[in-house]
């Protein structure tokens, strides 16, 4: 389990004082620490999202986030799929990688039913970014529950599906949810245009949620030309070090 790192002190000289025996008097004094989460999106096509609905046959879209302390990631989630899931008929056929047969679609073609996850899942197009302050309690909250999550995912235990809506958006929203981080709806319509053209489910997507954040958030456009995952332990990727690539404010 990632622990959340403690106070940050220091010993600092504060110059001379008049009642103290000495010239000089050192004092402990406290930096307060301060904690935000940076919030992704891999929202890119102008089609995939019309009449308020999200049409995953053209674009699955992504989002993920990462916790920061001062400058520095202190825990990262990113789900996605991670290999194919089985395919056949209900759970018939054959199995592929760690994946078992839990829910999903009626006819098992490895990419539309559930499929193993990874809670690290490459950033590979430009991101449309949002930073949010939280409490350090908030922050505690949402260390905890993204840890449980990773590993229920490298368990086996949570499979990545779009159809049954077990995916990036719907997850991060409930780690989210359950650490009291207050976030806007993002519910939608969703349908899957190679399937049919109705919509075939009413959830959390990233289209919408990217929609919501972007009423409510300044957001911040990051470019890497580079596929890239938040690792623990480095500065802030997006917004402490903009030289690994190039942000720009959008209006």
């Amino acid at each position: 389990m990632t622990r959340m790192p403690s106070r940050t002190m220091k010993w600092a000289n504060i110059g001379a004082s008049r009642t103290s025996p000495v010239d000089h008097t050192a004092r402990k004094s406290v930096e307060l620490d301060v904690f935000y989460l940076v919030i992704g999106f891999e929202v890119n096509s102008v089609d995939a999202f019309k009449h308020n609905t999200h049409d995953i046959a053209i674009d699955y879209g992504h989002m993920f986030y990462y916790l920061v302390q001062n400058t520095k990631v202190i825990q990262s989630f990113s789900f996605g799929p991670d290999g194919a899931g089985k395919v056949g008929w209900l759970n018939k056929g054959f199995s592929k990688g760690k994946q078992i047969y839990t829910v999903g679609a009626i006819k098992k073609d490895g990419q539309k039913n559930s499929r193993p996850g990874t809670a690290d899942y490459m950033i590979t197009e430009k991101v449309k970014s949002f930073k949010i302050p939280i409490s350090r309690k908030q922050a505690g909250a949402v260390n905890e529950n993204i840890t449980k999550a990773r590993v229920e995912i490298y368990k086996g235990q949570l499979t990545y599906s779009a159809i049954v809506n077990d995916t990036c958006a719907e997850t991060a929203k409930e780690i989210l949810d359950d650490s009291d981080i207050e976030t806007p709806n993002g519910f939608s319509w969703i349908k899957h245009s190679n399937i049919a053209d109705i919509p075939i489910a009413y959830a959390v997507n990233p289209y919408k949620w990217h929609k919501e954040f972007k009423a409510k958030y300044q957001e911040i456009v990051f470019h890497s030309d580079r596929h890239w995952i938040p690792l623990i332990g480095n500065i802030d990727p997006i917004y402490e070090n903009p030289s690994l690539a190039k942000s720009e404010q959008t209006t």
